[in-house]
This record gives C-alpha cells, structure tokens and sequence, in this order.
C-alpha cells in the first residue's frame, strides 16, 4: 500500500474540524511552539502529541503487529541524522572545485552528473587508478589531492557537523524497541558516517555487535555478526573511527568535546564503498558487511524498515530488490521527496500496488524520522480491537461469576 502526509492530515482534519490543517508544511509548522525573533515561545504547538498519537494509530498498530517477526532490520540514510545538525550530502557540488582544479575541468563536468558526493568519489578514484595506470603522475596528483580535499569537506561539513548532545530522537528510538522486547533481534544498517547510533546505544549501557572484536585493539572480524543475543549496528559504508593500518581495519575510541566528535586525522578514515574495489584493503570490510545485509534480508521472516535513505545507491537497492524476492517479508519504505524519481523507487510504486507486504510512505510529515520515532514507532505490543473486546468479554464473564 502507498500512504502520504494526506492520509494523516486527513484524519486530524475529521477529528477535530476547527483545527483546518492546508498543507504538509502547515501541519509542519503547527507542530512547534511558535518562537519570537529572540527565541521565547509566544504560543504553544496547535496539534498536541495525542491528537498527532491517535491519528497515526492505525499505522503504529499495524507496524507494531509486523514488529513481531523473527527479525527487526532497519536501514537508516542521512535523512535520519539531519535533525542533529548532519547535513544532507546531496548539497554537495564538485563544481565548486572547477577553478581551483581547472586542468580536470572537463571530469569535473561528468562526475558532477552522478547522485551523491560518495558516487562522485568512487568515479575520482576511477579516474585516478587510470592515470596511474597511462603513468601520468601529474594528473594522478591532482586528481588525489582533489579526492583528499572532499575527503575533508565530506568529514569536517558533513559528518561532524552532528551535535552528540542532541541525540534525543536516537535514544528514544533505542529506548522504545527495549520496551517493545524487540532490541536483541534488531538489526541497524546504515551508510552513515557519523557516530549517532554509537553515542546513543553506550549511553543508554546496550551492549551490540559492529563487526570489530578486540578491546585495545578493535580489529575488523565480520564472524562477531554472527548469532548472538546483541543489537547489530552495521555501517555499511564505514565510519569516521575506522582507520587502515598494517592491511588491517581497526575501529578507534574517538573523543567528544563540546558535543562534536573529534578526529585528528581525517585522510585515513572513512572507508569508502565502491563498486571497482580498487583497493582489497577497502573493499574486504566493505564486501563483507554487504553481504552480511543481505544473507539476513534474504532469509527469515523479517519486518524491513527503510528511513532517510534516498534510493540513490545502486548497491543497496540490488540487496533491497533481493530482499524483495523473499515472500516472508514485511516492507516499510520511507520516501521523504516523492518528487524524487529515482528508479528504484517508481518500481517500488509498482510492485506496492499488487504485493501487499510492501508499504510505502512519502511525505516529509509520514517519513520525517523524528515523527517516525514520536508517533509511528510502537513502544509496547498493542492491542487490535479483537484482543480489547475479548479482554473486555473476560472481564464481564468474571464480573457475572462473581
């Protein structure tokens, strides 16, 4: 089935009729207290959290009942982190590179064509491993001081633009699959960078599993995915702690100071998937934690969630279609630009039509993750309105004994 931001303003306007929500963006903004230029709250928020509660009621009882499969797999794009200052990456633009690297100018042009500043990344580093290959140093420099320098715009404004101390969507995500009983058999895959998902599960004390094994020494073992009783954090795409030494992938304790995390030295870190595998170092961990993703979404009965991930990946959405071929599971895919055509998702259009495991909800009211986290997300099993009326039924039979 396919739901947008109408289906939910639809029902807030039935319920109360004096409350006339016009758009996404009016709902949006009726949501927050309203502020004066200086900031002090001049009135309080138009919709309260339970009329917000009761309209999302039919889709947190029907993703609560999903919830209670063998497993609980979540994919988390950038979009879940924008609320804690991370910035979105598709504002990224090579093309403020041209001038300052006029001798690539023509690449430039075509790199700057693909989706996403990783995409363009891996289409440099193609770049470079031919001019390697041609033995045309000069080129090769440049196009590698090029890749070094978005290396650290990707790192230093992007990534680390994340505020630790305003985590508090994440922790409520965390806390609310605790009560559900669901956060042992939980899986989260994310291509995210940053640390949020780290921050908040050791600030809440949940033990989970990552890939590394080792204490002083965290090195890259994917065995530690296996089995067990943990929350799985799988960053598929690395992580701004994970650095390459001796041929190894090592895992680093980072340091945190005024709520942004800290990083010395932003050259080795992140791991960056590409589909050319120029470097086994790069694509061993890379290869195995895809794989990991999709050895559990093809097998089982999963419920398989997709939030803040724009589509944009070809190598996901190839795990994400395999992951579709499995009849046992259940679909939750989030789409906060409809208008965004991506390829993937008009056959998500289609197939929600005629498969009735798979749920598509647009909209930047259905697909925020903050109103994800605050509204949709179940926090304790819930009851159909079967269950109510039979503990009802008990309650008058044992009424009457009495």
């Amino acid at each position: 089935m396919v739901f947008n931001s109408e289906y939910i303003i639809d029902k807030l306007n039935s319920s109360n009729k004096d409350k006339k929500i016009t758009s996404e963006l009016d709902l949006l903004n009726r949501l927050e207290p309203q502020k004066d230029k200086s900031g002090t709250i001049i009135a309080d928020a138009d919709i309260s959290t339970e009329e917000m509660l009761v309209a999302f009621s039919d889709l947190r009882l029907k993703l609560a009942e999903h919830m209670k499969l063998d497993d609980v797999l979540f994919l988390f794009g950038n979009g879940s982190s924008i609320y804690a200052g991370s910035h979105d990456t598709r504002q990224f633009t090579l093309q403020d590179y041209k001038e300052q690297y006029s001798d690539l100018s023509v690449i430039i042009d075509e790199v700057s064509k693909l989706c996403g500043i990783e995409e363009q990344l891996n289409a440099l580093i193609t770049v470079r491993s031919y001019y390697h290959l041609v033995q045309d140093e000069d080129k090769e420099q440049l196009v590698s001081d090029l890749i070094d320098e978005i290396k650290g715009v990707l790192i230093n404004s992007f990534v680390n633009s994340v505020d630790y101390r305003n985590l508090y969507y994440h922790d409520i995500f965390l806390l609310k699959l605790r009560t559900l009983g669901c956060l042992k058999r939980a899986s989260i895959y994310t291509p995210n960078y940053d640390l949020a998902f780290e921050y908040s599960l050791d600030k809440l004390t949940i033990e989970y599993k990552d890939g590394f094994s080792g204490f002083v020494n965290r090195v890259f073992d994917p065995r530690t995915l296996q089995g067990g009783d943990k929350t799985a954090l799988v960053k598929i795409h690395g992580s701004v702690n994970w650095v390459v030494e001796d041929e190894k992938v090592r895992e680093f304790q980072p340091r945190f100071k005024d709520g942004k995390v800290i990083i010395d030295d932003t050259a080795p870190v992140l791991i960056y998937p590409t589909s050319h595998k120029l470097y086994q170092t790069y694509s061993t961990p890379y290869s195995e934690l895809m794989r990991h993703m999709l050895d559990e979404m093809e097998t089982g009965k999963n419920v398989i969630i997709v939030l803040g991930y724009k589509y944009g990946d070809d190598h996901i959405n190839e795990i994400l279609f395999k992951a579709l071929e499995n009849p046992n599971n259940l679909f939750y895919f989030f789409l906060y630009n409809p208008e965004e055509k991506e390829e993937f998702v008009e056959q998500l259009y289609r197939l929600a039509e005629s498969m009735p495991n798979i749920n598509v909800l647009t909209g930047k009211v259905l697909a925020d993750f903050k109103i994800f986290v605050k509204y949709m997300l179940p926090a304790t099993p819930e009851k159909t309105d079967k269950e109510i009326a039979i503990e009802q039924l008990k309650k008058v039979l044992v009424n009457h004994a009495i």
